[in-house]
């Protein structure tokens, strides 16, 4: 089953709650202020944070008053900006990378295998999909992330049951 990393969640938490912090006014927040308030580890949540701040999602500010904040407005923040902050490149196999860079990988049925292609373009749509949702979905809360028919996933016969849910599962 596919499904985000501890690591991810927690940053989307975080970072949910540094969007609605933001506008509610208070855009720095402190490292302690987050943990305690969503009751997350302080440690792994510094990770986190550090990561987040390498890639450019966040900043940081030293000092007493000093904390994180996002630095572009959460509807600019993807999810695919989070999860590859996280995780590195979405990916569902080594293979969904480019054809240049399939011998560095290690796979030597690529250029046989019948589903490396289907694999690669369900790959493609995924990230497109994370690409659409952003931030602001969840910071919001109950927003109103693109529908898994937008991506093109549907049933073998046109009835998907996934077609009619979003994200949240709605």
């Amino acid at each position: 089953m596919l499904s985000f990393s501890r690591k991810t969640d927690y940053a989307l938490v975080a970072l949910a709650y540094l969007g609605q912090q933001r506008l509610a006014g208070q855009p720095v927040v402190s490292a302690r202020q987050i943990a305690e308030q969503l009751k997350l580890p302080v440690p792994l949540l510094m990770n986190i944070l550090k990561d987040l701040a390498h890639c450019g999602v966040i900043d940081s500010t030293r000092g007493a008053h000093g904390g994180y904040q996002l630095l572009a407005d959460p509807s600019e923040v993807t999810l695919l900006d989070v999860v590859d902050a996280i995780e590195g490149p979405a990916r569902l196999a080594p293979c969904c990378v480019d054809d240049t860079a399939i011998a560095e990988v290690g796979c030597e049925i690529a250029q046989v295998c019948p589903v490396h292609q289907p694999i690669r373009q369900l790959n493609q749509r995924l990230v497109d999909f994370l690409r659409e949702v952003t931030l602001a979905d969840f910071a919001l809360g109950g927003g109103q992330a693109p529908s898994l028919v937008s991506i093109g996933i549907e049933g073998k016969w046109g009835d998907s049951r996934l077609d009619q849910r979003n994200v949240y599962g709605s």
